[in-house]
């Protein structure tokens, strides 16, 4: 049964076994209901429901690349703050 943002049971968890932190900031993930991890959509594209398309990643990253592609969000200003690149993101 898939949850509400359609992602199939087995993909969820394979994808939460894979993603311990942040992909794009690598805040690590600790179980914590503090922590707040989100599901993304690398691509936007909301049908793409792919192990290369979903990630985890915290809630500051997800607000701030919202619905920029990924290549318009590591431009951005919150990026270079916190020296998110395409060399050492996850996804």
């Amino acid at each position: 049964m898939a949850n509400k943002w359609n992602i199939p049971k087995e993909l969820e968890e394979k994808i939460k076994k894979r993603d311990k932190s942040c992909v794009y900031c690598h805040k690590e993930f600790k179980n914590n209901p503090k922590d707040k991890l989100t599901w993304e959509h690398i691509d936007n594209n909301e049908k793409n429901i792919s192990e290369e398309n979903i990630a985890l990643c915290c809630v500051s990253c997800n607000s701030s690349k919202g619905t920029k592609s990924l290549k318009e969000w590591l431009d951005s200003d919150y990026c270079k703050k916190l020296g998110i690149n395409k060399n050492n993101i996850s996804c």
